[in-house]
């Protein structure tokens, strides 16, 4: 497509099946908060993004969307969506995840957010040699096949080159953001109505997120109990969804003699407002293994709270020294972290400064930008 000018319009092609209607991710949050921020950029380029249903979030309406009737996932991914790139003459191509078409000739760059399921032990174990043979051939055919690849941290980087043996220079490093909803909440009657929809207790440690293997929340269980007797006003918070690993933990809490102790909230919802939720915490502790990033210690510093996280792989370059890390197998290192923060109030302090100020760091509109330039830049427009 030119302009009058002669300046070529380039079209941005975007799996977008992660914003489609009835569909909620982590990745999809991300994603839509990219595509408003790129359609509001001016940048001279049009959006193209290919669904199997109706996108029906605020996506802007100069945006074009193209939807592909749903079938096999191979069969989409690897026959209809190659088709419809060539159908919109599409120039680049972007998937935010790892999978990519394999017969096209548009140039492609794929995010891959971390490679934990080649990593972590009772992943590898879980997906068997089978899984772990598709991901070790299709995972490296999908590498190569993208010209450029964005992640989202330095350790997720390193895992893809050790693993898929995939170029340094062709890996994009480029942070996860938090979202502009994320800040400390002040507002007494919003507080009172998280405090009783959530049955929230007056003062709590929180963990926020699922309670899969890798989330570690066992050795946090544990590690609260042993300060329990000497904090027995602050109760522990587990804020997520009570699926199978849910009542796993919830059976070990069981074990431990704690239902009393430990509030589980079931999933937190954006109607929910977790804002609110890690504004009122007076710890929040982020114990995982393995992460490929690590936003939820981002949000809860944005929301003014001090943070507890593990020293594993990615963690620590994102909490840096705004939080306290420990060693995610060492249950004495968090219990007695969580002692510090509850009798040192200028240690807390500190760490609510430093975790706000990191916080600014990585908001949405950063990530988006520097998603938005590095497509621009593999199309070769630098301006």
């Amino acid at each position: 497509m030119q302009t009058s000018s002669n300046i070529k319009i380039m079209k941005i092609g975007i799996d977008a099946r992660e914003i489609q209607d009835g569909v909620v991710t982590g990745i999809g949050r991300s994603l839509a908060n990219f595509v408003r921020y790129f359609a509001k950029s001016d940048t001279g380029h049009q959006l193209v993004l290919f669904s199997e249903r109706t996108i029906q979030c605020d996506v802007p309406d100069t945006v074009k969307k193209v939807i592909i009737p749903s079938c096999p996932t191979i069969i989409w991914d690897q026959w209809k969506l190659p088709h419809a790139l060539r159908v919109e003459r599409i120039d680049l191509f972007y998937s935010p995840y790892y999978k990519v078409p394999l017969k096209t000739h548009v140039p492609v760059v794929s995010q891959v957010l971390d490679l934990m399921f080649l990593v972590f032990p009772p992943y590898k174990k879980a997906i068997g040699f089978p899984g772990r043979g598709y991901y070790a051939v299709f995972g490296k055919a999908y590498a190569r096949k993208s010209i450029s690849i964005i992640t989202d941290s330095r350790h997720a980087k390193s895992d893809i080159v050790r693993l898929w043996h995939v170029k340094e220079n062709k890996i994009e490093v480029i942070p996860l953001g938090i979202a502009e909803r994320y800040i400390p909440v002040k507002v007494e009657k919003i507080l009172t109505e998280t405090r009783n929809s959530l049955h929230l207790p007056a003062k709590f440690i929180l963990y926020l997120g699922n309670f899969k293997p890798h989330k570690n929340v066992e050795t946090l269980v544990k590690a609260y109990k042993k300060i329990n007797m000497q904090f027995p006003e602050h109760k522990l918070v587990l804020a997520g969804p009570m699926d199978a690993h849910g009542n796993r933990v919830r059976s070990f809490v069981e074990k431990e003699n704690l239902l009393d102790q430990i509030v589980f909230t079931g999933t937190i919802r954006e109607k929910d407002r977790p804002e609110a939720l890690l504004s009122m915490a007076d710890i929040f502790v982020f114990p995982s293994f393995y992460e490929g990033f690590g936003l939820p210690p981002l949000e809860a510093m944005a929301c003014g709270v001090p943070v507890i996280a593990s020293n594993a792989t990615s963690i620590p370059e994102v909490v840096e020294d705004a939080g306290i890390l420990f060693n995610p197998d060492n249950v004495d290192e968090l219990s007695n972290a969580m002692v510090r923060l509850l009798t040192d109030l200028p240690m807390k302090s500190l760490l609510i400064a430093k975790g706000l100020e990191r916080a600014k760091l990585f908001r949405e509109e950063i990530t988006a930008g520097a998603i938005c330039k590095h497509l621009l830049s593999v199309l070769g427009d630098e301006s």
